[in-house]
């Protein structure tokens, strides 16, 4: 809950604009790499697993997933 309260806090005052960040591969999302009272260990969910590779594994295909998805919307 303090973690989530810790967000929650940085995103309401703007204070997470400011934080510094770096990219996640295969989503290109920009994650904070430290927030004010949140443990840095949580932002990024590359350090959530025991294993890096198997999260690589799993986002990859997550991404084929989404890439198949979306192709069917296409022209649309």
């Amino acid at each position: 809950i303090k973690d989530t309260r810790g967000i929650i806090d940085a995103i309401l005052s703007g204070a997470i604009n400011e934080a510094p960040t770096k990219k996640i591969p295969y989503f290109d999302f920009e994650v904070p790499t430290s927030l004010p009272g949140v443990d840095p260990a949580i932002l990024d969910p590359r350090d959530t697993y025991a294993d890096a590779a198997e999260w690589n594994k799993k986002a990859e295909d997550l991404a084929g997933r989404f890439i198949k998805n979306f192709a069917k919307y296409e022209g649309n």
